[in-house]
């Protein structure tokens, strides 16, 4: 059976279960949230290094050239910078395992041990991502040493240095149709953001290589997630912005709840099992420190409706 292992502590895990729903967290709340950085800010060194290798026409708030990119590098990654600092940059993800019985993962998410491992059908939860394109993606973690890192930074910002190279004639051409107005300007520091948003957002799939025993996959949101109140609660608006963008604001608003530990409160988002498949839990592993039984989890499944999951106990020896 292809199956995704998620490991969470009993509170966590039987509240997944109990709420039917599966929980994708603040990334800022996590260890992970330096994957969310893996590429910034050497990204945008790299960007000026093929710049100045290759130059080309390039116009920004009356500047030509270097000193133009320079002062769009320079504001775009302060703003990004602050966003980071500020914890507003971010996203919710859910963790996988491939690997139902691991003890650095029952060691460090599921309460050193004595929480469980739930097992979901991977099927069902690529038929969501495909078809919610625009808002959910599901990758297999790939792990990088510091020469690959460095290899990623320079593809990427080659790509960037493509899409620049026409990005100002593309705004002037199909929205100002005025090279000199301010507006075409603010249009291409605005895409150029979105350009860096996304990559680093791509960078939620890969992770150093000291960790490749994990096994990870992971379900992220496509666009970076926004905490602004006035975007994710209330009325539906319309936002300036690409589909992936709106798309993802849809479906924060209104959804976002809050764990409460005693030093924080942690957001997650919840979605639905309905949504995914009903029969997406296959399995239960119990930890290797946990003192559940078989029939209370049987009886604890057979309350909420569960039917044909199968619950298995950790072999993993605990030292």
């Amino acid at each position: 059976m292809n199956l995704l292992y998620h490991y969470a502590s009993n509170q966590k895990g039987l509240g997944i279960l109990g709420s039917k729903s599966i929980r994708l967290s603040d990334i800022c709340k996590s260890n992970d949230y330096k994957e969310l950085t893996l590429l910034f800010p050497d990204i945008f060194d790299e960007i000026f290094v093929l710049f100045k290798k290759a130059p080309f026409e390039f116009k920004y708030v009356g500047q030509n050239g270097e000193e133009a990119l320079k002062s769009l590098l320079n504001i775009t990654y302060q703003m990004i910078d602050d966003d980071i600092e500020s914890g507003d940059f971010s996203n919710f993800v859910l963790c996988f395992s491939e690997q139902p019985d691991l003890l650095s993962q029952w060691r460090g998410y599921a309460n050193d041990g004595q929480g469980i491992s739930i097992g979901f059908s991977k099927e069902l939860l690529k038929r969501k991502c495909n078809e919610d394109k625009s808002i959910f993606r599901l990758e297999k973690v790939t792990y990088i040493d510091e020469e690959k890192r460095k290899q990623i930074i320079n593809e990427q910002a080659a790509e960037v240095i493509n899409e620049l190279k026409c990005l100002r004639k593309w705004i002037v051409d199909n929205m100002t149709h005025d090279d000199l107005s301010p507006d075409t300007d603010g249009l291409l520091g605005f895409n150029f953001h979105g350009l860096i948003e996304n990559l680093l957002i791509d960078s939620l799939k890969y992770k150093p290589i000291g960790f490749n025993e994990e096994k990870e996959w992971r379900l992220f949101l496509r666009d970076r997630a926004y905490k602004n109140p006035m975007w994710v609660l209330g009325e539906e608006r319309e936002m300036l912005g690409s589909n992936y963008f709106s798309e993802t604001l849809s479906f924060l608003r209104n959804k976002i709840k809050f764990n409460v530990t005693d030093n924080d409160i942690c957001p997650y988002v919840p979605l639905e099992f309905s949504e995914i498949g009903n029969d997406v839990v296959k399995e239960i592993w119990i930890g290797p420190k946990s003192k559940i039984t078989q029939k209370d989890m049987k009886l604890y499944l057979s309350q909420h409706g569960y039917q044909n999951i199968e619950i298995l106990f950790s072999e993993t020896s605990y030292r």
